[in-house]
């Protein structure tokens, strides 16, 4: 996909954004100014080697790295002008290699579920709340450190002569400038962040038995790693030696790409999970567990802006639901459609209620309420509405410990039709901005580099250029008063689902 006319010859500086997924990578050229000038993607795959196993080769992620800023810096002529580079990437992933930075063994990917086998012995060594209270996440069974604890139990002969243990960023931090770096919002996911201390966790390098310099240093996101090699350097075309700058997990650069950075800001990915992620001044923490059979989990982290942290919690079938709910039920219909269809019905959809799967404990998902009077349409109204007041509930935990949401912004695929994005403003009576521009990680990777290269003051000004204008849907005070009695009704039926 290429979006711009190139400047071949020419003295402009550009950034390279470049967000390396879980199933392929984009990379981005960007003015220094924050316009897209091209885009490239290119994808690979994930192995599935056994239940509840998910893997994937190193080498795709480098060569997905290398095909694609290649492609967009030389068919652009911008070897000469980028003065930086910068990597937003997927989380979680676990790399095991030798002395030499070498992969031994294919990357688990963060949807690996195998150390689930050894979850119970893992909490009986360090329960669910005090590794959440340590590095912000409570997950147990796809994080690096239960992963290497999986391994410390059940194959310990993989470790033999493995001496770096490390996720995707590091792994390619390395391969561009030969330094091991990882960035705070990466290192939370491998549950090797002590959050309090902004360092590694001796508890948990204890438990599988690491020591510090076993993994990657810590270079704060927007800081200089270094100058990338020169043999990287000939295989992304580019004739200068452009600086590395420490980038971020996916979400986090997302939320720079997309312009909210500020207190009260959120940014909704609104994809095939919907992943929200809210701005506060403050490290703050939740409760985990249930209440009436909505499952309570927020995951504090450490923010790239200086002063600033996130809150995320995810919707775990968001997106996802409008997919079931057309190939199940409407299969072959085009998603315009279905936008179409639910935009003749009234809003609350005569009373239909439809509950996203595993929004409740049980892991379960339907619709209440089903009356003669309602159509399809109902029907498909009421999966939008439905994933919009889970994503009302979600709101409501940030507002519990202190980081009530006040400007939404929402990206992916949800947020490219019209009747979702102005269906989520009423339910949660928040102003809700989609931006023009769809490549919000990527940006926000380019945001990063821009500062670290010198050529943003701050990563709050490289925001607003790089995330360009949008527009917004603001409430309607008669549907949003209607949503909220909707709303109370939804919470007290969620624990029957």
């Amino acid at each position: 996909m290429r979006t711009g006319a190139g400047h071949g010859g020419s003295t402009v500086e550009y950034v390279l954004g470049i967000d390396v997924g879980t199933s392929g990578t984009k990379s981005a050229l960007f003015t220094r100014d924050g316009k897209l000038v091209d885009l490239a993607y290119q994808s690979y795959r994930i192995d599935y080697p056994g239940e509840g196993r998910a893997e994937q080769e190193t080498g795709d992620w480098w060569n997905g790295l290398v095909q694609t800023a290649g492609l967009v810096v030389r068919r652009n002529d911008a070897g000469d002008g980028v003065a930086a580079l910068s990597l937003s990437t997927q989380g979680g992933c676990t790399v095991l290699m030798d002395g030499s930075f070498t992969p031994v063994y294919p990357a688990i990917s963060w949807m690996d579920r195998r150390a689930g086998e050894v979850s119970l012995q893992l909490q009986e060594e360090i329960g669910v709340d005090e590794l959440y209270r340590v590095c912000g996440w409570s997950v147990v069974d796809s994080l690096c450190f239960p992963t290497l604890y999986w391994f410390r139990k059940k194959r310990p002969r993989v470790l033999d002569g493995v001496r770096y243990f490390g996720s995707t960023i590091d792994y390619l931090n390395y391969r561009l400038t030969g330094r091991f770096a990882i960035d705070y919002t990466n290192l939370a996911l491998t549950g090797f962040l002590d959050l309090e201390n902004r360092g590694h966790s001796d508890r948990t390098l204890a438990i599988v038995g690491l020591a510090r310099k076993n993994l990657s240093e810590i270079v704060p996101s927007g800081a200089v790693i270094g100058r990338i090699r020169e043999d990287a350097a000939r295989l992304l075309g580019l004739s200068r030696r452009p600086v590395v700058v420490s980038g971020a997990h996916d979400r986090y650069c997302e939320s720079i790409g997309a312009g909210a950075v500020g207190p009260g800001d959120c940014v909704l990915g609104a994809g095939t999970s919907w992943v929200l992620l809210a701005i506060s001044d403050g490290l703050l923490f939740g409760d985990t567990g249930t209440d009436g059979g909505f499952i309570r989990s927020i995951f504090p982290g450490i923010h790239p802006v200086e002063n600033r942290f996130g809150l995320m919690t995810v919707v775990p079938y968001g997106g996802n639901s409008l997919k079931w709910f057309r190939d199940v039920m409407r299969p072959g219909c085009p998603f315009e459609k279905l936008n179409e269809d639910a935009s003749k019905i009234p809003a609350g959809s005569d009373g239909l209620l439809f509950f996203p799967i595993s929004s409740s404990a049980r892991g379960k998902g339907g619709f209440l309420n089903v009356d003669a009077v309602h159509t399809m349409g109902h029907f498909t109204r009421a999966v939008f509405e439905g994933v919009a007041l889970m994503n009302r509930a979600h709101f409501d935990l940030f507002g519990e410990v202190g980081a009530g949401v006040k400007s939404l912004t929402m990206i992916g695929g949800g947020a490219a039709g019209v009747l979702w994005p102005r269906i989520v403003a009423d339910v949660c009576g928040v102003s809700v901005r989609v931006p023009e521009s769809r490549e919000a990680a990527c940006a926000g990777a380019g945001v990063l580099a821009a500062f670290g290269g010198g050529l943003a003051d701050s990563i709050e000004e490289g925001s607003r250029l790089f995330a360009g204008p949008g527009e917004t849907v603001r409430p309607e005070p008669d549907e949003t008063r209607l949503y909220g009695d909707l709303y109370e009704n939804y919470m007290h039926m969620i624990g029957r689902i």
